[in-house]
This record gives structure tokens, C-alpha cells and sequence, in this order.
């Protein structure tokens, strides 16, 4: 009884010729290219809303500066570091894109 349940709760691979696919129980088969796939949108997704906060705190940052420069400079920062952010994740994700379609067609 304890081995069924393992082999139920615990992912099994299965190899075939020419794909390898991951069965696990609730999920179904899953290929590396969906794993892979879901693993990088979780990670754009939250980056994304990381650099979307760190934008709105470096926009009130610079909005309530009152001619401090010090504060007005941190958050003018912060607003070009979080588009530096976007636009990095953002390639990545058109790399990784190119990359899969030229390993897994």
C-alpha cells in the first residue's frame, strides 16, 4: 500500500524514442519544454511585479523629494533601474524563446 501511494504522489519519468515526458499525479505528461515554459513565466511574472513596485516607490520617492537631491536622484534611480529590469527580462524571454525553437522545433 505504501509503494501505490508513493508511485501517486511522486513524479515518474517515462522515456520514449525521441521525447522525454514527466508524468506526475494532478498534472499529467508534461514535456521539458512546458516545464521549462512554466518555470520562466513564474519568473516574468514576478520579476515584472517586483520592477513595477520598485517604479511606483521610485516615482513617489522622486515625487516627494522637495528639493532634496539626494532623495530626488535615489528615486529617478530606482524608476530606470526597474526599466532596465523589464527590458532584461523581457529579452530574456525572446532568447529563451529562439533557444527552445531551435532545440525542440
Amino acid at each position: 500500500m505504501l509503494h501505490a501511494l508513493w508511485q501517486a504522489v511522486v513524479p515518474s519519468a517515462h522515456a520514449v524514442f525521441d521525447s522525454f515526458t514527466v508524468t506526475t499525479w494532478g498534472y499529467g505528461d508534461r514535456t521539458w519544454q512546458d516545464i521549462l515554459g512554466s518555470i520562466v513565466n513564474m519568473l516574468k511574472s514576478t520579476i515584472t511585479v517586483a520592477a513595477v513596485a520598485v517604479f511606483v516607490t521610485g516615482a513617489f520617492m522622486f515625487t516627494i523629494s522637495a528639493g532634496d537631491e539626494k532623495r530626488k536622484s535615489n528615486g529617478k534611480n530606482m524608476m530606470i533601474g526597474s526599466l532596465w529590469a523589464l527590458g532584461i527580462v523581457l529579452g530574456a524571454q525572446a532568447i529563451l524563446r529562439t533557444v527552445s525553437y531551435f532545440v525542440w522545433g
